[in-house]
C-alpha cells in the first residue's frame, strides 16, 4: 500500500514532469507567444484563400478607423483577432480591392463594416480599390505540417506570395515547404521519456537535491541534433551527460518556411532528481 508520503511524491513528480513539458513546448525559436491569429480573406480565380497578412493596416489611419468599423453594431473581440476585424480582398483583373471587413465572429454575430461609408471616395460598386497596398501577401496552402500557437507562424506545404505594388498584382511566387517534418519526439511526453530512459544514472554522482540544468538544441536540414549547448549548468558531469543525451535523440523536427530550410532553437530543462531516476531508469 502506498504511503501518503509516496503518493505525494508521485504527484509531485507527475506535475514536475508536466511544468517540464510544458516549457520545453513554449520556449520554441524565442519569439514571444500570443494567440494564432485568425487570417484575412483573398478571394482569387474563384478561389477563396486564407491569407497571412492584413493590408488594411497599411492605411495611415487605421487606427482612427478602426474605432468606427462597425458603428454601433455590438461585436465581439477575440484574443485570436487582435486587429478587431477579418478582412476580405478580392484580385479582379489584377487589381486589388477591399470587398468586406466583418467582426471577428461574423459567422456569430454577422457585423460587418459599411464599406462606403467608411471609403467614400474610393468605394465603387459594393468595393473600395486597395491602391495604398504595397506588400508581398502570403497565402499558406495545401496541408498544414506544423501548427504553432502564435501569430501567423503556422507552417503548410506550400506557400504562395501575392506581390501587390500600389493595389497591382505584379506576379506570384509559389514556394514548396514540404521537406518539413515533425519528430515523434516533439509530440506530449516523447520527449521527456525518451531523455531521461537515456541517462546514465549509475555514472552519475550521487546529490542529495535534485539537479536542474537548462539544454539549448537545434537540428540541421535532415533533423539530426548537432548543436547542444547548456545555458543553466552545474558541473561538468552533469553538463556532459545532458548534452550525451541530448544529441542520442533519434530525430527532431525539420523546418521549412519560404522553400527554405529554418533552423529552430529549442530550451530543454532537465531534472537530475532521485524520482526521476526511479520512475525512467531501465534496469
Amino acid at each position: 500500500m502506498q504511503t501518503w508520503s509516496s503518493l505525494k511524491n508521485n504527484n509531485t513528480l507527475k506535475i514536475r514532469n508536466y511544468i517540464l513539458t510544458l516549457l520545453l513546448l513554449t520556449t520554441l525559436h524565442f519569439k514571444s507567444f500570443g494567440t494564432a491569429q485568425i487570417p484575412d480573406i483573398l478571394i482569387y480565380n474563384g478561389d477563396t484563400l486564407s491569407i497571412y497578412s492584413n493590408p488594411l493596416e497599411q492605411l495611415d489611419n487605421i487606427d482612427s478607423l478602426r474605432e468606427k468599423l462597425f458603428g454601433d453594431k455590438e461585436s465581439y473581440w477575440t484574443t485570436a483577432c487582435d486587429r478587431q476585424y477579418q478582412a476580405e480582398w478580392t484580385l479582379i483583373d489584377n487589381q486589388l480591392y477591399l470587398s468586406a471587413i466583418y467582426s471577428c465572429n461574423y459567422y456569430h454575430d454577422k457585423v460587418q463594416a459599411d464599406l462606403k461609408q467608411l471609403f467614400p471616395d474610393k468605394y465603387e460598386n459594393g468595393k473600395v480599390k486597395a491602391d495604398w497596398v504595397t506588400a508581398n501577401i502570403l497565402s499558406p496552402q495545401g496541408k498544414q505540417l506544423y501548427y504553432v500557437h502564435s501569430d501567423y507562424e503556422s507552417l503548410y506545404e506550400k506557400e504562395v506570395i501575392f506581390d501587390v505594388v500600389s493595389g497591382k498584382l505584379k506576379g506570384t511566387t509559389t514556394f514548396d515547404n514540404s521537406k518539413s517534418k515533425k519528430s515523434i519526439y516533439s509530440e506530449g511526453t516523447t520527449l521527456l521519456h525518451f531523455i531521461y530512459s537515456g541517462i546514465d544514472w549509475d555514472n552519475l554522482p550521487k546529490h542529495e537535491k535534485p539537479v536542474n540544468i537548462i539544454v539549448q538544441f537545434s537540428a540541421n536540414e535532415q533533423g539530426i541534433i548537432d548543436s547542444v549547448k547548456v545555458l543553466k549548468g552545474f558541473n561538468e558531469i552533469y553538463d556532459s551527460e545532458a548534452i550525451r543525451v541530448v544529441k542520442s535523440v533519434p530525430e527532431w523536427d525539420v523546418f521549412y518556411r519560404r522553400g527554405q530550410f529554418e533552423r529552430r532553437v529549442w530550451n530543454l530543462p532537465i531534472g537530475f532528481s532521485e524520482e526521476n531516476k526511479l520512475k525512467y531508469k531501465m534496469y
